[in-house]
């Protein structure tokens, strides 16, 4: 397993924060490599992800939630399967948001192990910078 793990302080209210998180057409602008997320409905979504070259199709399903506070979403495809966790809390006028993510390859990508956590842990990186420009700039 992988486990990637970043933290960014936004100057936006937790609640402007957490609509990020959640609604599809908001997370497309910043989640790195997300290229659709259509609502399923029951907080489930059809997520499709552009890693190395390839399409990789998910299903994400809120698993916890505590609106503004922490969001828990799993996502299985083939041969990956992922647990995030967002955590907010105040942090003077705005957020500090913390995300981790578990990530577990099978089959033939569970050889890709040690070159997946280093993929994940940058482009989580790179997700919230760009969630906080966005929401900053906004």
């Amino acid at each position: 397993m992988a486990r990637s793990e970043a933290t960014v302080e936004i100057d936006r209210p937790p609640e402007e924060v957490f609509r990020w998180l959640v609604e599809p057409e908001l997370r497309r602008r910043w989640v790195s490599r997300l290229v659709s997320s259509e609502p399923l409905g029951e907080g489930s979504y059809r997520e499709t992800m552009q890693q190395a070259g390839r399409r990789v199709d998910l299903t994400s399903s809120i698993v916890a939630v505590e609106e503004p506070r922490r969001l828990e979403v799993r996502s299985e495809g083939r041969g990956v399967t992922a647990h995030g966790m967002h955590r907010l809390e105040p942090a003077g006028g705005g957020t500090r948001l913390t995300s981790s993510l578990d990530l577990r390859l099978g089959g033939v990508l569970r050889f890709a192990g040690g070159l997946a956590a280093h993929q994940t842990q940058r482009s989580l990186e790179r997700s919230l910078a760009r969630l906080k420009k966005l929401l900053e700039s906004s």
